[in-house]
């Protein structure tokens, strides 16, 4: 079996390995643009900040690829996918498949500001072009724009913060920064942190225009406000790449990404679509989602590999959308919706926010924020958002489970948690919250599902 890979970004890496773990002796090649892979590319904003340099964002060198017998195809541009004689074209190159893997990764989304002219204006993506063109830029200057307000904008800041920039301007159509991750009532809770690190947020508000001006650039808001800055990085999300797959007639889905079933099959039984470019779903209100995150490239490139070995017995679960961060030492996870989502989604929902303690401050405790939100009419968990310490991370996860497994509330309930005061309270706030909950729930006469 003849197993080709269009894309060298993590999916198709992890694809690829776990072929190779199950003992899969098929020929595989990966075919990418890239000139180097095997990379991380949420790291970028910590290689910027100097935490780490340039070869510690690499896992896999050419001689593991070698090791694992995976033919690696740098620099390889993937013209056409021929479905009826089951080849591409690779740098004009005729290649043939048993089993084509889609891997194409996604865009910078480009916002609809006909003066951008490209000229000291950047993106971050998951190809290392960006930062390389960012770097030398980024150490000369001191005065910078963000256009967008979510993790990687925040991340970015964090970095000319401790840079020592004289100005950094975060600039936003939301009211809210992290709107895509956070409520308003939980955002507010960060934004205080972010301009008392000098951050200066712009938010509910449009660019009318930007012009280059000799080194700088001049962005006018919809208010009328000048600001001049050294440079613009864009960071307003991403959109599945998908040109390939739809000249090749596959099936593009509802939200751009490139229609799967559930065991990861485009509308070409023998082509596989996997990471930022296949169009998913969050399994607790089957909706259709993009998901470009690591941990989903990670997920569906195993799937994949399991469905090409065993043949197609593995069904992919889908994404919850569990994503966090770290900006300016707090830590901020959020998985399932938001109760924004969820209402405009027409679901009826119950939500608390709770402040509390990792464990009595005498050993170390540590405030947090919580934000619970519940599908009133099945009583389940559909969302959380989480801000403190990096140990919340973990409480995310376990709460991955109990939206993801939909428990009912009356049993997380009666779940224990493990206790020692140099560890944690003997109520933690997860189940003191659910169980406020459920009091509102008996308030209004509600019969408790068990």
């Amino acid at each position: 079996m003849k197993v080709v890979m269009i894309g060298g970004g993590g999916a198709s890496i992890v694809c690829a390995n776990t072929l190779r773990i199950m003992g899969n002796e098929a020929s595989i090649d990966i075919y990418t643009r890239r000139d180097r892979t095997g990379y991380t590319p949420c790291e970028q904003p910590y290689f910027l900040r100097k935490v780490m340099n340039h070869e510690d964002m690499f896992y896999a060198g050419n001689e593991w690829f070698v090791k694992k017998g995976i033919g690696l195809h740098l620099n390889a541009e993937v013209q056409s996918i021929d479905r009826k004689n089951k080849t591409i074209l690779a740098n004009s190159t005729s290649v043939p498949y048993d089993i084509l893997v889609i891997n194409t990764g996604a865009f910078p989304v480009t916002p609809d500001i006909p003066s951008l002219d490209g000229n000291r204006e950047y993106f971050l993506t998951s190809e290392l072009s960006g930062i390389r063109k960012l770097e030398d830029t980024i150490t000369q200057s001191k005065k910078a724009a963000i256009l967008g307000s979510g993790l990687i904008g925040l991340e970015i800041a964090e970095t000319l913060n401790e840079m020592e920039y004289k100005e950094i301007y975060l600039i936003a159509s939301s009211p809210h920064i992290l709107s895509q991750f956070l409520d308003a009532d939980m955002s507010k809770k960060i934004e205080p942190i972010v301009t008392q690190h000098g951050i200066k947020l712009r938010l509910a508000t449009t660019i009318e225009r930007i012009e280059s001006k000799n080194q700088s650039k001049i962005i006018k808001l919809q208010n009328g406000e000048l600001l001049e800055v050294d440079f613009i990085l864009i960071a307003k999300g991403v959109r599945p790449n998908v040109e390939l797959a739809e000249r090749s007639g596959l099936v593009i889905g509802e939200t751009g990404g490139i229609e799967v079933n559930s065991y990861l099959q485009t509308s070409d039984p023998n082509i596989y679509a996997i990471g930022d470019c296949m169009e998913g779903w969050n399994p607790i209100g089957e909706k259709k989602e993009i998901t470009a995150l690591a941990t989903h490239a990670n997920r569906t490139g195993r799937i994949a590999a399991r469905n090409i070995h065993f043949g197609n017995r593995f069904s992919f679960y889908g994404s919850l959308g569990a994503v966090g961060g770290e900006i300016f030492g707090s830590t901020i996870c959020r998985v399932g919706y938001t109760e924004t989502k969820a209402l405009k989604m027409g679901e009826e929902v119950i939500s608390i926010t709770r402040e509390g303690l990792l464990r009595r401050k005498m050993f170390g405790g540590e405030k947090l924020d919580i934000k619970l939100i519940v599908n009133k009419n099945k009583q389940t968990l559909i969302g959380a958002q989480l801000i403190g310490p990096r140990e919340v991370n973990r409480i995310a996860e376990r709460i991955v489970l109990m939206i993801g497994e939909q428990l009912p509330l009356s049993r997380i309930s009666q779940y224990e948690t493990i206790f020692s005061p140099p560890l944690s309270t003997a109520y933690d706030i997860v189940t003191m919250g659910i169980d406020i909950i459920i009091r509102k729930l008996i308030d209004e006469n509600s019969t408790l599902t068990y």
